[in-house]
C-alpha cells in the first residue's frame, strides 16, 4: 500500500514556487546593487569610540577576527579581543565596515557613527562554505548565544527577533549528560514533557500547548516522520522558538517549535570514543569521527554511532538501540556547497504509561510497578536521507534548496491498563496490535538576500515548501479480557491473546506553502519584521476495512509581524503578532471538513544584557488564543463542531549569567495560566491537562582554569513545577478529576578534562539525577496515564578525544 516515490503531480506545483521565489529576487537584487549608502566621514568633531562583538552562528565568539572602518583613504583597523570584543575610535561620520576571520565568511556593511553617544555593532559571521560543518563550541562566555536562525531563517541576533527565542548549546548537553529531550528542556521556563505516548514520543508542552512535532534542522520530526524519541548522540544544540510560528514552519501547534540542529563534519581531523555507564545497568558507548577526506578539504565526512542497552527503575522495561549517521559535505567552489546527511535508528522497549490515578491523587504504588503485559514489546526501525544545496549569488543572496526523506515501520504492541474495578483493585487491559509504517518526503527552498532603500535595510527571505506523508496502520483488537489486580500483579495469570483485525487504512496528506519575509532596519535601533505564508493542505484517508474513505483540502493565510526597539546597547523592546495553522481530519454533521485550528500569539518583552554581555536574557508577557477546537455537537450527540477555544497566558523569565571567568549560571522562571475558554465538552476556566502554573530551573557550573586542577568543573541545578491536572475535567463529572503533585529535583555533576599528550586527551564525567532522591511525577494524561520520575540516578562517562 505504501507509495515509494513521491508524486508526478507536485512537481508542477515545485515549478510554480520555484518561478516566484526566484524572478521576483532576481529583480531585487539587480535593483538593490545600486542602493548602497555613500561613504562619509570627517569634520572637525572629536572622535568617538564605536565598539562590538563578533560571534558565530551558535553564538561562540570570535578572536582574532580583523575589523575594519574605512571611507575613502580614511581606515582603521583593528582585531577581536579573547572575548570576541572590538573596540575602535574614528570620527562620526558613515564609514563601510567589515570583518573577517579564517574559516568565515567576510563580511561587509555600512556603518553610521553618530556624535555624543554609544555606538555598538556587533557582528555575527557566517562559516565560509568549505568550513560549513565546523563544529559549534561554547564560546568564551559559556553557556551564552548571540544568535539564532529558527524564528526567521535568516542568521540574525537574538535580540533582533520579535519573539522570545532560546538556545540550549552543546556545553550544557554535556555537562549535564543529555540522552533524552525531557532533561535537556528542563533548562527553559515553561517547557516541559508531561507525556511520552508510553515511551515512543516525547511531546513537549509549550506555554500550556502540547505537540507531538518537534523539528531536526529545520525538518518535521512527527510521528509521520519518526518512529521513536530522538537520538542525542548527534544533536550539537536545540533552539526553542516560543509562540505560533507557522509563518517560516507551516502548519504548527500554537506553543511553539523545538529544533534539534545536528553536528557536522569537521575540517580538521577529529576522533571520540565515549563509553557511558550507570544506575539501572545503562550501558552507552558512542563513536565520533570527522575530517577532511582530500588535501584541499572540499570533501569533509562525519560519521557518528551510538548504541544503547539499558534496564529501568520500571519493572521489566528496558531500553536498546543502535544509531548511525553518516554525512558528508562537498564544497566545489567557495560559494557552493552539498550536505549529504543520513541516520539509522533501531531498536526495541515496553510500552509503559506509568501508573494509575485513585481518587484525587495518582495510587499510592512503587513506582516501579508495571501495569501491563510485560511480554509484550514495541520494536521499531527507521531510516533518514536528505541533500541540501546551498549557493551564494553574488555579495548578498543566497538560494538553498535542502530535502530530507525518512521512512520506517514500528509495531504498536501492548496490553495497558484502561478501566478500573468499583473496589479499585483490579485494572481491565485494553488489548492492541497495529503494524505501522510510514514515509515522509519535506522539501524546501528559499532565497534570503540583502538589500537597502536609501538608508532603511532590509533583509529578505523567500521560499516554497513542500510536503507528502504516507502512514499505513494495520491494527488489530484483543476480543479477550486480561486483567491485572494494581496491589499483586500476576503476569503469569495472564490470558493467552485473541486478536481480530479491526481497521486496515492509509492516510495520504500532501501540503505545500510559500511565504515571504522582510526585516527592515528603519534605524540602527528599531527594526521591523513581517511576513506572510500561504499554505494548502490536502489531506487523504483510504480505508481497506472499516475505516471510510475520506479526504478534505484546507488553506490557511498565517501572517507575523513584529518590531525591536533598541533605545540603548543593553536592552531591546519587542512586540508581536503571530499565527499558526494546525490542519484537523473528520466532518461535522453536515459533512463538511473541519477547518483547521487557528493559533494567535500577542506578545511582548524584554531582552537584556548587562555587565559587559555577562548577564544576557529575555523576559516577556503573552496570551495564546487557539480556536477551531472540536468539541461535542450538543444537537447532534454522535458529531462534533468546532466551537472550542482555549488560551494561555503568562509570564516567562531566562537569564544566562557569566559570573566569572570560570562561573556560569542558568536561571529561568514561568507563570502559566492556560485554561479551556469554551467548549460543551469539558468545564469552562479549567485547566489544560498536564500543565504546571509555575516551573523554574537553575543550573550553575564552575570550572577551574587554573592550577594543579585545570580542567575540572563541578555543576548542579534545581528544576521544578507546581501542582497540575492530571486530566480535563468534563461538564459530566466536574468532580472526577485529580491533581499530580509539584515536585523540585536537584542534580549535579563533575568533569575532569585533561591533555595526555600533544594530539589526545580524555575527559572524565559523573552526574547524578534526583540527589534527593525524591518520588515525583512528571506528568499525566488522564486516569490512566501518570508519569512517575525516576528514583536518584547516576551516570559515569569516559571520553578519549584526538
Amino acid at each position: 500500500m505504501l507509495r515509494p516515490f513521491f508524486p508526478i503531480r507536485y512537481f508542477g506545483v515545485v515549478l510554480f514556487f520555484a518561478v516566484i521565489v526566484w524572478v521576483p529576487n532576481c529583480f531585487l537584487y539587480a535593483q538593490g546593487a545600486n542602493l548602497a549608502e555613500p561613504c562619509t566621514a570627517g569634520g572637525s568633531d572629536a572622535p568617538v569610540m564605536v565598539s562590538g562583538i563578533v560571534s558565530d552562528p551558535s553564538g561562540a565568539t570570535l578572536h582574532d577576527a580583523v575589523v575594519a572602518l574605512s571611507c575613502g583613504a580614511t581606515k582603521v583597523e583593528t582585531a577581536t579581543d579573547s572575548s570576541g570584543r572590538y573596540t575602535v575610535h574614528v570620527v562620526p561620520g558613515t564609514y563601510n565596515l567589515t570583518v573577517a576571520a579564517n574559516g568565515f565568511i567576510a563580511k561587509e556593511q555600512a556603518l553610521h557613527v553618530a556624535p555624543d553617544q554609544p555606538n555598538v555593532a556587533d557582528l555575527i559571521l557566517d562559516l565560509a562554505p568549505q568550513f560549513t560543518t565546523v563544529e559549534v563550541r561554547a564560546g568564551s562566555n559559556g553557556y551564552t548565544a548571540t544568535e539564532s536562525n529558527e524564528a526567521t531563517r535568516t542568521d540574525t541576533p537574538i535580540r533582533e527577533i520579535p519573539q522570545a527565542v532560546y538556545v540550549v548549546p552543546q556545553q550544557l548537553l554535556r555537562d549535564q549528560q543529555v540522552v533524552r529531550l525531557a532533561d535537556a528542556v528542563r533548562n527553559v521556563s515553561g517547557v516541559t514533557i508531561a507525556e511520552d505516548a508510553g515511551g515512543r514520543q516525547e511531546r513537549v508542552t509549550i506555554r500550556g500547548f502540547v505537540t507531538d512535532t518537534t523539528f531536526q534542522d529545520g525538518f518535521r520530526n512527527g510521528p509521520t516522520s519518526n518512529a521513536t524519541f530522538p537520538e542525542f548522540a548527534n544533536v550539537e544544540r536545540i533552539d526553542i522558538l516560543k509562540g505560533p510560528s507557522s509563518t517560516v514552519f507551516g502548519r504548527l501547534d500554537p506553543g511553539g517549535v523545538v529544533n534539534l540542529v545536528t553536528k557536522q563534519p569537521l575540517p580538521d581531523h577529529y576522533y571520540s570514543v565515549t563509553m557511558q555507564g550507570g544506575s539501572y545497568q545503562f550501558l552507552r558507548p558512542t563513536i565520533d569521527a570527522s575530517g577532511p577526506v582530500n588535501a584541499d578539504k572540499t570533501v569533509l565526512y562525519r560519521f557518528i554511532g551510538s548504541g544503547q542497552d539499558s534496564q529501568s527503575f520500571r519493572d521489566f522495561n528496558y531500553t536498546r538501540r543502535l544509531f548511525l549517521s553518516p554525512t558528508l559535505t562537498w564544497t566545489p567552489t567557495p560559494g557552493t556547497s552539498f550536505r549529504l546527511y543520513t541516520e539509522f535508528l533501531g531498536g526495541s522497549n515496553l510500552n509503559d504509561r506509568g501508573l494509575i490515578a485513585l481518587g484525587v491523587r495518582p495510587a499510592n504504588l512503587p513506582v516501579s510497578r508495571y501495569l501491563a503485559d510485560p511480554n509484550l514489546s514495541y520494536p521499531y526501525r527507521e531510516g533518514k536521507a536528505g541533500l541540501s544545496f546551498d549557493q551564494a549569488i553574488g555579495q548578498h543572496w543566497t538560494f538553498r534548496s535542502y530535502e530530507r526523506s525518512s521512512t520506517g515501520w514500528d509495531k504498536y504492541n501492548s496490553r495497558i491498563a484502561n478501566t478500573l474495578s468499583k473496589d479499585q483493585q483490579t485494572v481491565t487491559l485494553n488489548d492492541l496490535e497495529t503494524d505501522q509504517y510510514f514515509q515522509a518526503h519535506y522539501w524546501i527552498n528559499e532565497a534570503t538576500g540583502t538589500v537597502a532603500t536609501g538608508k532603511i535595510q532590509h533583509t529578505l527571505l523567500a521560499g516554497a515548501e513542500l510536503n507528502y506523508e504516507l502512514y499505513d496502520t494495520n491494527t488489530a483488537r484483543g476480543i479477550n479480557t486480561s486483567t491485572l489486580n494494581i496491589y499483586h500483579p500476576d503476569y503469569a495469570a495472564l490470558p493467552p491473546r485473541v486478536l481480530k483485525t479491526s481497521r486496515i487504512d492509509q492516510a495520504r496528506d500532501g501540503y505545500g506553502g510559500g511565504y515571504v519575509q522582510d526585516q527592515v532596519a528603519l534605524t540602527s535601533s528599531l527594526k521591523v519584521t513581517g511576513g506572510i505564508r500561504y499554505d494548502i493542505a490536502k489531506v487523504k484517508t483510504v480505508g481497506y476495512f472499516v475505516t471510510p474513505n475520506s479526504s478534505s483540502r484546507e488553506t490557511a493565510w498565517s501572517p507575523r509581524v513584529g518590531v525591536t526597539w533598541q533605545p540603548v546597547h543593553s536592552l531591546s523592546w519587542y512586540a508581536t503578532f503571530n499565527k499558526s495553522f494546525q490542519p484537523e481530519t473528520g466532518t461535522n454533521v453536515n459533512g463538511a471538513p473541519f477547518q483547521p485550528e487557528r493559533g494567535r500569539l500577542l506578545e511582548t518583552g524584554l531582552k537584556f544584557e548587562a555587565a559587559k554581555h555577562r548577564v544576557e536574557g529575555t523576559a516577556s508577557v503573552y496570551q495564546i488564543d487557539l480556536t477551531n477546537v472540536i468539541t461535542a455537537d450538543p444537537n447532534n450527540p454522535s458529531f462534533s463542531i468546532q466551537l472550542g477555544e482555549q488560551r494561555s497566558r503568562g509570564v516567562e523569565f531566562n537569564a544566562t549569567t557569566h559570573l566569572a571567568r570560570q562561573w556560569d549560571l542558568i536561571t529561568g522562571y514561568a507563570l502559566t495560566n492556560a485554561f479551556i475558554a469554551k467548549d460543551n465538552t469539558y468545564v469552562v476556566d479549567s485547566l489544560l491537562q498536564a500543565v504546571p502554573r509555575h516551573t523554574a530551573n537553575l543550573w550553575t557550573r564552575y570550572n577551574q582554569t587554573h592550577g594543579w586542577l585545570t580542567g575540572a568543573s563541578i555543576g548542579a541545578g534545581v528544576s521544578g513545577v507546581s501542582k497540575m491536572n492530571g486530566q480535563l475535567i468534563t461538564q459530566a463529572a466536574p468532580n472526577m478529576f485529580y491533581l499530580v503533585p509539584g515536585y523540585a529535583r536537584v542534580d549535579g555533576g563533575v568533569s575532569y578534562e585533561r591533555q595526555a599528550s600533544e594530539r589526545w586527551k580524555y575527559r572524565f564525567a559523573l552526574n547524578a539525577n534526583n540527589l534527593l532522591d525524591r518520588r515525583y511525577f512528571s506528568g499525566a494524561s488522564g486516569r490512566f496515564v501518570v508519569y512517575p520520575g525516576s528514583p536518584r540516578n547516576i551516570v559515569a562517562s569516559f571520553q578519549v578525544i584526538r
